[in-house]
């Protein structure tokens, strides 16, 4: 069932499957959809997917205004409103992992328990300074080159390498015009959102933990990841496959996945 509830600045669009315990999925730059194998592995919950602003069948007043993950987790709060009046439990995954820890952190009452996957928060590790100007150079080059130069751009400072295709493997088909939207508000975000800092004074601590990817590695988000727990002195958990561990389009297995986000609920 897809609703739809007006903010400032935006309309939200969200969807409720199943009854029980609420569960709230949410990413950023991918929309809801990305949870569909996730959320399947939930049968016995009330699972609440989100399309954050400007991505999926949300909208935007303005879209070229850069993401906020302040706006972003008050849009996740209205939301989850309009589903319950009780704490939740959230996943929060990539830029929805940041989401998820900005909304523990200013809406402390909608949350029972949250799990932020490798949430690419660059400003707690050792070589922030570094990072920041490596995520300049990829919105220098959407500025100068455009999105796909500067999705490239981006899989090198993140650690993210594709397979090599084969030599008699079809050209990739273009990205749809959702994806690109989606990679349009991670470009616009890209100063913005990994730079951003979590209110740790404010953080119900005993009620966070944070996902890394068992073949993140030396990536950019397993790095983060690993930075942010230790920074926020919160459990690090290990999930099964790498940044899109719970996707099968990105090699990730959502059951194996998904019995160790339930063990965490």
């Amino acid at each position: 069932m897809t609703q739809t509830l007006d903010a400032p600045g935006a309309t939200l669009s969200y969807e409720v499957r199943g009854t029980g315990p609420v569960l709230v999925m949410i990413g950023h730059p991918m929309p809801s959809g990305g949870f569909d194998a996730l959320a399947a592995q939930f049968p016995d919950r009330t699972v609440v997917l989100h399309d954050p602003r400007g991505t999926g069948e949300s909208t935007m007043a303005d879209p070229t205004q850069a993401p906020d993950p302040e706006v972003l987790a008050d849009d996740l709060s209205r939301v989850i409103a309009a589903v319950t009046s009780e704490p939740v439990d959230v996943f929060g995954s990539s830029g929805g992992g940041i989401t998820a820890l900005v909304l523990a952190s200013r809406h402390p009452g909608r949350v029972r328990t949250v799990v932020a996957h490798e949430p690419p928060l660059t400003g707690y590790l050792p070589d922030a300074a570094a990072v920041r100007e490596q995520l300049a150079g990829v919105a220098a080059t959407y500025r100068e080159q455009g999105l796909i130069p500067a999705m490239g751009a981006f899989m090198v400072v993140a650690g993210f390498t594709p397979p090599a295709p084969s030599p008699d493997a079809a050209p990739p088909a273009p990205p749809s015009e959702a994806d690109q939207r989606s990679m349009t508000r991670m470009v616009l975000g890209i100063e913005t959102v990994p730079t951003h800092r979590v209110d740790a004074a404010a953080l119900p601590t005993e009620r966070v933990r944070v996902g890394v990817g068992a073949w993140s590695g030396e990536a950019l988000t397993g790095r983060t990841s690993r930075a942010v727990a230790a920074e926020l002195g919160v459990p690090l958990e290990v999930f099964p496959g790498g940044h899109g561990g719970f996707h099968p389009d990105q090699g990730g297995d959502p059951v194996a996945f998904a019995a160790v986000l339930r063990s965490l609920l």
